[in-house]
């Protein structure tokens, strides 16, 4: 959460609105530097640092401030030097700020101190507030501990990241100043001959204008904030139109390291423009039959037929309404669609015809297409008459009388049910398991960290179990890697039949599995852990070489108020597991 604005002795519309909150003037003298419990209470939701300082003293702080410096009550802070709790370098500095002397309006990468000694790695600013009096500045400061630790996480994962860019569909290149250094397989398969060349330029990507320009100025290319259509040269001369973005990559010296993401949307783009000209010369020429029927009354029916054979050939679902809301006619896509006949809605509104949720958005589409007189496009979910709820894009655009006012709404729809899917099925394989269908490392980690959380921010219990195979290899070794497979799944079955639909279960590597239960005590997560080793236990898998059972050793360990980060939670939970295995193993151990 930011305050925008506040610097330079002027408070910003933000920080204004709350402050107009705080009674009158006077009223804001008599209570002196405590401005009042309405400002705070709004930061009371953000997880960032947010205090009042006076004269460089804490007047009044949030919560996640106090998490922060690891205080428990506003007393062991409040009437405090802030300065005290920054580090040795930087306590000068922020004592300049605190008290006005200096303005910075960037954020200061710093370490706040801890009530207990401990030190964390923030991002800290300081906005002056004078409209609160002289010498008062607001101060906040972020978190960004974690995010050191996830680099080192990354650094790990660069082996199995390389295999994963590898099977990309799309190319992959990674650069360091103007030169390729590496370009995946797809990469080189999307270029030809370009692609196997060893230190080509970055440049000789790309083609015609492309070229000149990022050859005569990359920093062009490096500062394209998000996605960016270019065109790409093939070995042969030939061009073609590609989508890329580009990623700086974290570098220690002077030249820039960055990678490139391409893909081919040559043929995507002549569906688009196809299709855009046929919607454009549609609308063109329904809006022109429209305008002559009003003005040459006497080639009314002949007109009338003609739009209505033209609508009719439009394969996608088509439909006008007049201003009043009601339907004034359709083609044979929308009748199929809906499984009506040709006059069995003329005359009615959508709120007699289809689903309340859908006519909300819908009829805001109109309305903003007649008052705004330009073409509107929204998303949603609509039953239709196969039974099914089909997700669809809507196109509106108003079409006018003679005198070029809105007469009413034309609407054309698009189902995209197939296309969502897809990307339904795409964030599945992201977040899953191939083997066994549960949460892979990545999305098991992400989630449990959102749970450590919440159960830091509430004072609520949370509790994690490290479990895995006994003898796995054994299983590998004697019955075949299939049969082990067979017990990495009856295992996976096992657990999410042992736990609760809150609880997250996920699969780290190889036979090693994880479980976060929130709002579970120690005792309740051993009881847990001791269900899933029966149900383990009872699992029997037969082959042609017999039968094969199997144990497994659980490791249990509860969030601590000391440390509560997933980390810390799974690292005494697999200690807890090896000391079940060096116990003999099929136990469970708490840490």
């Amino acid at each position: 959460m930011v305050i925008p604005s506040i610097g330079a002795g002027r408070a910003g519309p933000v920080c204004m609105t709350i402050l107009d909150t705080l009674d009158t003037p006077a009223e804001r003298r008599r209570r002196g530097p405590r401005f009042g419990a309405n400002f705070m209470a709004v930061l009371e939701v953000s997880r960032d640092l947010f205090c009042l300082c006076v004269g460089g003293k804490v007047v009044d702080i949030n919560s996640a401030g106090l998490a922060m410096l690891g205080a428990e009550q506003a007393d062991e802070v409040v009437g405090r030097a802030f300065c005290d709790r920054v580090g040795d370098d930087y306590a000068q500095v922020i004592d300049d700020l605190l008290n006005l002397i200096e303005i910075e309006e960037s954020a200061i990468p710093t370490r706040l101190c801890r009530l207990n000694g401990e030190t964390a790695e923030v991002e800290l600013q300081i906005h002056p507030a004078r409209e609160l009096g002289e010498s008062h500045a607001v101060v906040t400061a972020r978190d960004i501990s974690h995010q050191g630790r996830l680099a080192r996480t990354a650094r790990q994962s660069e082996d199995r990241f390389r295999v994963l860019v590898e099977k990309s569909m799309h190319l992959i290149a990674q650069c360091h100043g103007g030169r390729v250094v590496y370009i995946n397989t797809a990469g080189r398969a999307m270029l030809g001959a370009w692609g196997v060349r060893h230190d080509m330029a970055v440049a000789d990507m790309f083609h015609g204008e492309y070229r000149e320009i990022f050859t005569a100025d990359l920093s062009v290319l490096l500062s394209e904030p998000g996605m960016m259509p270019v065109r790409l040269a093939h070995s042969d001369g030939s061009a073609f139109d590609a989508q890329i973005l580009v990623t700086p990559l974290p570098s220690s010296g002077a030249v820039p390291e960055f990678m490139i993401e391409a893909r081919d949307i040559s043929s995507h783009l002549r569906a688009v423009a196809a299709l855009r000209h046929m919607n454009e010369t549609l609308e063109s020429q329904v809006a022109e039959r429209t305008r002559e029927l009003a003005e040459e009354r006497s080639h009314a029916l002949e007109a009338q037929a003609f739009v209505e054979s033209l609508l009719e050939a439009v394969p996608n679902p088509l439909w006008w309404k007049g201003i009043d809301g009601l339907y004034r006619g359709y083609n044979r896509a929308f009748r199929e669609m809906h499984a009506i006949g040709p006059a069995d809605w003329i005359g009615r509104p959508m709120t007699e015809t289809l689903d309340p949720v859908f006519v909300a958005v819908s009829a805001a589409a109109d309305a903003q297409a007649l008052t705004k007189d330009e073409r509107v496009q929204f998303e949603g979910r609509l039953a239709m008459a196969d039974g099914r709820n089909h997700d669809v894009v809507v196109s509106k655009i108003a079409w006018h009388s003679r005198d070029d006012r809105p007469e009413g709404v034309i609407g054309v729809m698009l189902d995209i049910t197939e296309r969502k899917q897809m990307e339904a099925e795409l964030r599945r394989l992201a977040t899953t398991d191939a083997l066994t269908g549960i949460f892979n490392r990545r999305h098991f980690m992400a989630t449990a960290t959102i749970e450590a959380e919440r159960a830091r921010r509430h004072h609520r219990s949370l509790a994690g179990l490290m479990l895995d195979i006994d003898h796995f290899k054994r299983i590998n070794d004697s019955f075949g890697h299939p049969v082990g497979d067979v017990a990495i799944k009856a295992m996976a079955a096992a657990c999410t039949e042992a736990i609760r639909t809150v609880d997250t279960l996920g699969r780290l590597g190889g036979e090693e599995f994880a479980v976060i239960l929130p709002d579970t005590e120690l005792e309740t997560a051993l009881a847990v852990a001791e269900r899933i080793r029966l149900a383990i236990g009872a699992i029997a898998i037969a082959t042609d070489k017999g039968t094969v059972r199997f144990t497994t050793s659980i490791g249990v360990a509860q969030l601590s108020q000391e440390n509560s980060s997933v980390e810390s939670l799974l690292s005494r939970a697999d200690a807890a597991l090896y000391a079940a295995k060096n116990g003999g193993r099929n136990k469970v151990v708490a840490g």
